[in-house]
């Protein structure tokens, strides 16, 4: 009586148990149909405009037009070569930062495939298969005031938008998706807070987080006797215009030099240098924002290196989401507190300076308090870094290959040979959303995002917050 008691408790078991399961398969797959009817459908296509001449206005002064490779004059077939020649160059600088990609997995991708590691995230059909196409010249103009032009322009950009659309999606914790799992630093986060924001939400809520760097009175520096300059990173200092220069890989060919070095002031990442690439990236540098590992890494020899000499630098290590700076200091990413002392101590004046650590988790929480998604629990990156800093110091701010033009590469950066589809898209950076982001604050014209390779951003002190 006992057995068949107990057969009978373990039939009911079982069938309880199959029927949840099928139900949740049932679920996830209409689920799936949503998403897919919602990206593959509800995309508008941005209006033409009445006269492609009109694009005469363009936001790029008349003296650079003409050494832009998008003169209405020039063809692209040089413009092709230039970027096939150069992907093929590898330079013996050493290994070089990704910087928008710090994750300890391996992402590297010979083809289009975008290969990301799973964390026991649910497989559902379509969800890993990218739309974006890397490497092609199919959405590149040779004459912009064409309405085929602005076509491809179009195509280009709403093929885009769902591939950011795509990565979060698959990223987000659907079901359990083995985020918590990753929360590395431990960020708590109140999903209460998210919700639709306006353009103008959105700026002021980065307005909002200053700029705050450790500074020769915070313990323990002050204890430890850091000579850390009063004045922190040019503190009162204002720039008219300003250039955000990423280290993409589809900068090669673009012939934006002379154009990224008429701004004011023009900021770049890690060891992105400019000797060999002045043409397409510039030669100016007034700022460079480094990640922790720059510092420390022998390899970037950064108290050596005259690339880092002679300019105003920001270095960022993330810190628990609730660490103070003591418990950051004893326990950082990378050890970087011993290097700064010491470049401290050799160069008087030098103005370095390190990001409070507090400032990420604030970013990463305007972050995410604007994405529908759930974003990894991992600081933003370098350039989104940047952006915001450039935002705080300058009246209009241009980012360049940070939103991918239609000279999208898996070329991770312009000054090495290394493809890997993440450097665009994102693998530990919540950059698909980043970008996103970036794309929705711009105020330029879309020939000048997908064609000509840059975003234009009104700077905070345009925005009017209450």
């Amino acid at each position: 009586m006992k057995a068949a008691a107990m057969s009978v408790w373990v039939f009911i078991n079982l069938l309880f148990f199959g029927m949840c399961g099928y139900l949740y398969l049932i679920w996830s797959q209409y689920w799936m149909y949503i998403e897919k009817q919602r990206l593959f459908s509800n995309t508008p296509r941005p209006q033409r405009s009445a006269s492609a001449l009109r694009y005469q206005e363009a936001y790029v002064p008349e003296k650079y037009q003409s050494k832009s490779p998008y003169n209405l004059s020039m063809r692209i077939d040089s413009l092709r070569k230039n970027r096939r020649s150069a992907v093929g160059v590898l330079w013996s600088n050493g290994v070089v930062l990704q910087s928008s990609n710090k994750s300890s997995g391996s992402y590297n991708s010979p083809s289009n495939t975008i290969v990301r590691k799973s964390y026991g995230s649910p497989r559902f059909p379509n969800i890993h298969t990218p739309l974006l196409e890397f490497d092609t010249d199919k959405y590149i103009c040779d004459d912009l005031l064409s309405s085929d032009c602005e076509e491809r322009t179009a195509e280009f950009k709403e093929i885009l938008l769902k591939e950011f659309h795509r990565v979060l999606m698959g990223e987000s914790k659907v079901f359990k998706s083995g985020l918590d799992a990753h929360n590395t630093y431990d960020v708590k986060y109140d999903s209460s807070k998210r919700r639709d924001s306006s353009r103008e939400e959105v700026m002021c809520a980065l307005k909002r987080v200053k700029v705050q760097t450790v500074t020769v009175d915070d313990e323990p520096f002050r204890r430890l006797g850091f000579k850390i300059p009063r004045a922190p990173l040019q503190e009162g200092r204002h720039f008219n215009t300003c250039a955000v220069v990423t280290s993409a890989g589809a900068l090669l060919g673009s012939r934006l030099g002379d154009f990224i070095d008429s701004h004011d002031m023009v900021l770049r990442f890690n060891n992105a240098p400019t000797e060999n690439f002045t043409e397409d990236v510039g030669s100016k540098t007034t700022f460079r924002v480094l990640n922790s590992q720059v510092v420390t890494k022998p390899m970037f020899r950064f108290l050596e290196n005259p690339l880092f000499r002679g300019v105003s630098i920001l270095v960022w290590d993330p810190a628990n989401y609730s660490s103070t700076l003591e418990e950051w200091y004893q326990h950082p990413d990378y050890n970087l507190f011993p290097v700064y002392k010491k470049l401290l101590e050799q160069s008087k004046g030098a103005d370095v300076h390190l990001l409070n650590p507090q400032v990420l988790w604030s970013l990463w929480s305007v972050l995410q308090d604007t994405s529908p998604y759930r974003l990894r629990r991992n600081p933003p990156s370098s350039g989104f870094i940047g952006i915001w800093f450039s935002l705080h110091r300058c009246t209009r701010v241009r980012v360049f290959e940070y939103v991918p033009s239609a000279r999208a590469s898996r070329r991770c950066h312009y000054h090495a040979a290394r493809d890997d589809a993440a450097c665009t898209l994102g693998a530990w950076h919540p950059l698909a959303h980043e970008k996103a982001l970036a794309e929705r604050l711009r105020t330029n014209r879309d020939l000048d995002v997908f064609q000509r390779g840059f975003v234009d951003i009104p700077a905070f002190r345009n925005v009017a917050c209450h």
